[in-house]
């Protein structure tokens, strides 16, 4: 019966399909700046989970009202796609992606050209949320990981993570994006 045991745990182990690894490694403010496409600043308006053709795996579309574009065409929805989501009764979490919900307010650098469905560069490293202090203008939240611009260890609280003013930081967007 052990043998038995044994040979049915090999034969799994086998038969089992290789677990997937996904790395985001940090990326700089001007780095996502240079890999998008688009940077634009709006609100959830729609957020729409379905199975991929294949059946594998789910993903959602979100469709954001846009308030500006920072970096691309000026336009007034912008639409891209991030993986996991909700379909068919199942949910799929991703690490590393970004969640969105109907009347997040964020700034999202999209990186993609058609006929691809435009998608977040380096997925929530490439989506910052705004906030509305109760004193004061809009704010920008940055993405938990962010490389700091000269090698060092990752420090809880580094300035390279403070919250900015959302008309400095579209400021930035453009500077960088005209620096080209």
């Amino acid at each position: 019966m052990r043998t038995f045991t044994l040979i049915l745990l090999a034969a799994f182990f086998v038969a089992a399909p290789p677990a997937g690894a996904l790395t985001v490694l940090p990326a700089t403010f001007e780095e996502l700046v240079r890999e998008s496409v688009a940077v634009v600043h709006g609100r959830v308006r729609e957020v729409e989970g379905r199975w991929t053709a294949d059946r594998r795996t789910i993903e959602s579309t979100v469709t954001l009202d846009v308030y500006a574009a920072f970096k691309g065409a000026d336009t007034s929805t912008a639409t891209f796609v991030v993986p996991g989501g909700e379909a068919g009764g199942r949910i799929l979490v991703m690490p590393g992606a970004p969640t969105f919900r109907v009347g997040d307010e964020v700034v999202v650098f999209l990186r993609g050209r058609a006929p691809a469905m435009p998608q977040p560069v380096g997925l929530s490293l490439g989506v910052y949320r705004v906030t509305h202090p109760p004193a004061g203008a809009a704010q920008v939240v940055p993405s938990p990981v962010h490389a700091a611009e000269t090698p060092t260890r990752v420090v809880r609280g580094t300035p390279a993570r403070q919250v900015r003013a959302l008309a400095d930081f579209g400021a930035a967007v453009r500077a960088v994006g005209a620096a080209r």
